[in-house]
């Protein structure tokens, strides 16, 4: 299968005119930073799609719900994907979430991403 390139933006590449298109372990990478970062009902193609950011965002939120939240987004790509590292920091100053991961599948594809909330 293949899918078009995006951009850290999530915007389609275009070289030499043409749409980049990618596979794969990337294309796989880019489906799960696409799910990772939709929020669950926010695309009304699909409402199930997505994370529910309000379970990682406000004041005191757990890591463990954090954790599923990510695991629920990595298993709408591929159910298989098992979370192998998993680390999540806030930074109360700027008031981000950064969230770093890595999985993999049962094909033993691994897949490594990190999203800021």
């Amino acid at each position: 299968m293949k899918g078009f390139a995006l951009d850290g933006n999530g915007d389609i590449i275009i070289e030499k005119n043409k749409i980049k298109m990618v596979d794969g372990i990337e294309l796989t990478r880019q489906t799960v930073q696409t799910v990772l970062g939709t929020n669950k009902k926010e695309w009304f193609l699909n409402i199930d799609e997505g994370i529910n950011f309000n379970n990682l965002l406000g004041k005191k939120k757990d890591d463990d719900i954090i954790r599923n939240e990510i695991i629920q987004g990595l298993q709408q790509v591929d159910s298989s994907f098992v979370l192998e590292t998993f680390n999540c920091d806030f930074d109360r100053k700027h008031r981000k979430l950064k969230i770093e991961f890595s999985a993999k599948n049962s094909d033993g594809e691994t897949v490594s991403g990190s999203s800021e909330y």
